[in-house]
């Protein structure tokens, strides 16, 4: 990163572009990785260290950092399995000095391969757009550090393709660690990144639904664990209260706010994502009546009482789901009434006890938005592109944004005098923004791949 931050200062050096002498290690360090995944019968990994050169031909610099991690994993294999090797030879009394020598030469070339990638010549042959290089490659490692601890510490295999196709899940790892990475730039151009959101959280909605329509069809390879539930937000709360024990998706709900605060809401709710497309069928929002706020307080308590209630009287599961579809059904209709007539998320704000906790319990996550008072010209423009109701008048007298925020980042490219930003300890304007996009859109790739039911 500091040879990045010198040339960008130092455009009078003129640097030609790199020769084939510089790739050398890298072809090198491949060929070595590829015969051992060959050898070892690993056929993703050997095709992920084969397509690994493929991604430089982008010139994003972003390619040339996961590159470089790639590399950094292949020495990390091939430490691992060099040491493994000289212990078998150590536990039969075997020489093995030679092959430690050996591994450990190799393990270099996958070092020195790594360190050449960063010359001058290379890296100014790549995109020099410095602030969506940082964001990308964050994501991409995060992303692959995120889904690479799923795969080992699971103990059933949770990416989709390890279900069809045993061993290959280590391919789609590196395709959506790709993928994060290709959202993540495009989620740092300011006056797209509402689009971008709405789009990432569609699919991310319709890959989720989609799985559980083809699970219920017969293929229950689709299924998580096989065992269903209605896939309402409320019985992440209503479920565990009815059943007196499965916390599991609480606290996955409970680590996803400690993380990302209330974004949760506006990025990785699988139901979310319908009550954003019916607000948006409207232009700009109405204003909410001020009890409103109220309703999912009183929704919260409407499902924990119900589900205690029907748990000491014992009423049987099947009458239990029929009131928890009846909860989900009338959720439904707020959108397709209400949230689509009026421009606001109706359905999130008023309904969702879900979306209760994530606002509340999110304001212990150091992440906000704020308002500067000294820039802010009062021109309400925000307040147009929130959807969640979290920026009236009055709360833009505040400096802030209201309850309801969940840090969606819609109304920050409709500020016309860029008074409103993400704020984080130590951090502020563009490096929190940069923080922000790489935990928000790590995440939705990792749910991407191993959310279901």
């Amino acid at each position: 990163m500091a040879t990045e931050v010198l040339q960008s200062s130092s455009p009078a050096i003129e640097i030609g572009p790199p020769k084939i002498r510089h790739f050398l290690l890298l072809g090198l360090a491949v060929l070595l990785t590829s015969a051992h995944f060959l050898r070892s019968g690993a056929p993703a990994l050997l095709m992920v260290a084969l397509l690994c050169p493929l991604l430089l031909l982008s010139r994003k610099r972003w390619t040339l950092r996961a590159v470089q991690l790639l590399l950094l994993g292949a020495a990390a294999e091939w430490v691992v399995t060099g040491m493994s090797f000289v212990r078998a030879r150590a536990l039969t009394g075997s020489p093995y000095t030679r092959l430690a020598i050996i591994f450990s030469l190799v393990t270099l070339v996958m070092l020195a391969a790594a360190w050449v990638l960063q010359s001058k010549r290379v890296v100014q042959h790549f995109s020099r757009a410095l602030e969506s290089a940082s964001v990308s490659t964050g994501a991409f490692a995060l992303t692959a550090i995120l889904l690479t601890f799923v795969k080992l510490k699971v103990s059933f295999p949770m990416l989709l393709i390890d279900r069809f196709l045993p061993g290959w899940g280590w391919l789609e790892l590196v395709l959506l660690a790709c993928y994060a990475a290709i959202v993540a730039e495009a989620m740092t151009q300011k006056k797209k990144r509402a689009k971008w959101r709405g789009r990432i959280w569609q699919l991310f909605s319709f890959v989720f639904f989609a799985q559980l329509l083809l699970g219920l069809a017969g293929a229950e390879r689709f299924l998580q664990t096989g065992v269903l539930h209605l896939p309402v937000p409320a019985l992440i709360v209503g479920g565990p209260i009815y059943r007196g024990e499965g916390y599991f998706m609480l606290v996955l709900f409970f680590s996803t706010v400690a993380l990302v605060g209330p974004a949760w809401c506006s990025h990785l709710c699988y139901i979310g994502a319908w009550d954003h497309t019916m607000a948006t069928r409207q232009k700009r929002p109405s204003e909410m009546p001020k009890w409103r706020r109220w309703g999912r307080f009183f929704a919260l308590g409407l499902v924990a009482l119900t589900a205690l209630g029907l748990r000491l009287a014992g009423i049987s599961g099947p009458v239990a789901l029929g009131f928890a579809v009846v909860f989900g059904l009338t959720g439904i209709g707020l959108m397709g009434t209400w949230s689509r007539k009026r421009g606001v998320m109706t359905h999130c704000t008023t309904y969702c006890p879900i979306g209760l906790l994530a606002t509340r319990a999110g304001k212990l996550n150091p992440f906000r938005i704020r308002i500067d008072k000294n820039t802010c010209t009062s021109c309400m423009a925000c307040t147009k592109a929130c959807r969640f109701d979290a920026l009236s008048k009055s709360d833009v007298e505040k400096g802030k944004p209201g309850m309801a925020c969940t840090l969606c980042g819609d109304c920050l490219p409709r500020c016309h005098s860029s008074a409103l930003s993400y704020r984080f300890p130590g951090l502020q304007g563009p490096k929190a923004n940069v923080l922000f996009i790489i935990l928000i859109v790590s995440l939705h790739a990792t749910f991407l791949a191993v959310a279901r039911i």
